[in-house]
C-alpha cells in the first residue's frame, strides 16, 4: 500500500505517471496521523511533514505492481525518499509507504491543500507532469532487468 498526500491524489496527475487510466476503486480516504502536508519550500508541490498534534488527508492506493513502484519511485526522485509510515483507513491503523522529503524543512512552512494546488498550479503542471514520465518510462523500460 501507497500513502499518497500530494499531488498524486490528482487522478490525471497519477495517470499520467502510471501511463494508464486510475481505477478508482483502489483509492481509499486515509489520514496520517502526526504528519501534515507543507508547501515543499520553492515547489508547488507539498511534503510530509512530522506535526503531533495534526492528521495529513490523503488517499490509499493498493495493488501497485513492482514496475508502478519503480516508476513512482523514479518519478519523486531525489528529493524523497519511500519509507513506512502508520495511517488510519477507517478507523484502522495501517502501514504504507509514503514519501517524505530528504530535505529538512522548516517548521513553519505553510500548509499544502490539493484543492489549491488544483486552482493554482494543474493546469500548467500537468503537460511537464506527462511529458516526464513518459521519459521516466521510456528509460525504465530500457534498463535490464534486475
Amino acid at each position: 500500500m501507497l500513502f499518497v498526500y500530494g499531488t498524486l491524489q490528482d487522478a490525471d496527475i497519477l495517470g499520467a505517471v502510471l501511463g494508464r487510466a486510475v481505477d478508482t476503486t483502489r483509492l481509499r480516504p486515509a489520514m496520517a496521523p502526526g504528519y501534515r502536508a507543507v508547501t515543499y519550500p520553492g515547489r508547488v508541490y507539498p511534503a510530509l511533514v512530522i506535526s503531533a498534534p495534526d492528521h495529513a488527508p490523503g488517499l490509499l492506493l493498493e495493488g501497485l505492481s513492482r514496475d508502478d513502484l519503480a516508476m513512482l519511485d523514479a518519478f519523486e526522485g531525489l528529493e524523497y525518499r519511500r519509507q513506512s509510515i502508520a495511517v488510519t483507513f477507517w478507523e484502522e491503523r495501517h502501514q504504507a509507504d509514503a514519501y517524505l522529503p530528504v530535505a529538512a524543512i522548516p517548521l513553519g512552512a505553510p500548509a499544502w491543500s490539493l484543492a489549491d494546488w488544483t486552482s493554482l498550479h494543474k493546469p500548467a503542471v500537468l503537460g511537464e507532469e506527462r511529458a516526464t514520465a513518459v521519459a521516466l518510462r521510456q528509460r525504465l523500460s530500457s534498463r535490464p532487468p534486475s
